[in-house]
């Protein structure tokens, strides 16, 4: 039981992607964003948060530096991928989009390798 305090900061972070992405829309309408794709944007960033807290708490939990990558990496996805289905097939008007499980991939992988560069920094 006292180990899963070691990943409460992971808890926090995936309950709060959580309720940012099955938020319904809000009753007034954003200006529209000069960004092109701000939401797979919000996405990446989402995820390399995500990924990058969990791999910090694996760490912190002494798990195998070898096994933190993967286990951070396919964590977020499976959550962004879980999320996306959640989006699409329980809370209308959300959608699911495959491009937004792309981004959640992608930042879920940044995430991790950048905790893990800069470990090997650190060390060295």
């Amino acid at each position: 039981m006292r180990r899963i305090f070691n990943y409460i900061p992971t808890f926090l972070a995936a309950g709060l992607i959580m309720y940012l992405s099955l938020l319904r829309e809000p009753h007034f309408q954003l200006p529209p964003m000069p960004i092109p794709y701000i939401d797979k944007w919000v996405h990446l960033v989402m995820y390399v948060i995500l990924s990058a807290i969990l791999s910090g708490d694996l760490l912190r939990d002494r798990v195998r530096p070898s096994i933190v990558l993967a286990i951070a990496i396919a964590v977020s996805a499976i959550y962004g991928g879980a999320i996306e289905l959640l989006q699409e097939y329980c809370f209308p008007p959300r959608t699911g989009e495959w491009l937004d499980w792309a981004a959640d991939i992608a930042g879920a992988t940044t995430g991790a390798l950048m905790v893990q560069a800069s470990r090997y920094c650190i060390r060295k």
